[in-house]
């Protein structure tokens, strides 16, 4: 009696277990991709290029939300508040998260505690540009013409880094120039071409576009190392001595802190995937990027790196924090 009622008992649990629906694979629902720079620029170029091809991977639908404003800490702000079910997601380089922290004394979030890095893609250093008509050929030319101009030299910048490299670059040549504010960096080079400011720092995938059309010229690149996209423009450390390696923007995919560790494991997965493929090896490098696939462990020590690298960055260019 008791062994047919456990039978029967065992058979509608089986059958109950094979007519509950399968757990939705990720992503069941759209997710939002925080990114804290205008449509157009490079950084909105890369992220809707991974965005498609993370569509394609998973078969979901993955859509770029451009969160103009503060510095980028609209989009932390957005992201670092987000449920933690993997349905927002950060777009943002080293530069937004170490290098806000150590520009803004109040931030939207904590960086470290707040959200966490998946993976990272690109590195995209930052490029000196002037004027193509201003008679400016290098570093030395320039330097030379802010020495001569004094108190009147001015300079451009969108984001912490363009001030920073800035900063640093001036302090390397012992000269001063009057910090012209953006909220996008299309404007700062746009008013390069304009002569209306004499030079500005720009993400190296909108550069490199703007160069090609004859609109800049560029004479100077912050890696440590010279691009191989770019292999004829020398470093600032070359030029000037300026130690601005530390603060490129090392790209990846971020998270809000508590996002399941499955679905973390699988956009690190999709990610390195797209980052290697042979398609978007050629896309980072006509960009200017470099393809530079770095797992998670390897992408929050690339970060915590940059905490570093960002404060040190702050007391040299003595950078007033704002």
């Amino acid at each position: 009696m008791f062994a047919r009622i456990a039978a029967a008992c065992l058979s509608t649990a089986v059958l109950l277990a094979s007519a509950a629906p399968a757990a939705a694979a990720y992503p069941d629902r759209p997710v939002r991709i925080m990114l804290g720079f205008a449509a157009g620029g490079g950084a909105d170029i890369m992220a809707r290029w991974y965005a498609e091809k993370l569509g394609q991977l998973s078969g979901g639908t993955f859509l770029v939300e451009n969160r103009v404003g503060a510095s980028g800490n609209l989009s932390l702000d957005a992201a670092g508040h987000a449920k933690p079910d993997g349905l927002t997601l950060l777009f943002s380089a080293t530069v937004g998260t170490a290098g806000n922290a150590a520009l803004f004394r109040k931030m939207p979030i904590d960086v470290e505690k707040d959200i966490v890095p998946i993976v990272g893609f690109a590195e995209t250093p930052f490029v000196m540009v002037v004027a193509p008509d201003a008679g400016i050929n290098t570093v030395a030319d320039l330097t030379a013409f802010i020495k001569a101009k004094g108190a009147r030299a001015t300079y451009g910048a969108a984001t912490g880094s363009g001030v920073a490299s800035s900063a640093l670059y001036l302090n390397a040549i012992g000269a001063e120039a009057t910090y012209v504010g953006y909220k996008a960096t299309a404007n700062a080079v746009q008013d390069v071409t304009g002569r209306q400011i004499d030079f500005a720092f720009a993400d190296v995938v909108y550069a490199t576009g703007q160069a090609r059309q004859g609109r800049i010229k560029m004479l100077a690149i912050s890696s440590n190392e010279r691009s191989p996209t770019l292999p004829d423009v020398p470093t600032l450390k070359e030029t000037t001595g300026a130690k601005t390696g530390d603060i490129v923007a090392v790209w990846g995919v971020w998270a809000p802190t508590g996002t399941p560790p499955d679905i973390l494991r699988q956009l690190e997965r999709w990610t390195l995937d797209i980052t290697n493929m042979p398609d978007t090896q050629k896309f980072l490098g006509d960009q200017g990027a470099t393809p530079l696939p770095l797992n998670t462990a390897d992408y929050k020590a690339s970060f915590e790196r940059a905490l570093g690298a960002w404060k040190e960055a702050v007391r040299i260019g003595k950078i007033e924090i704002q």
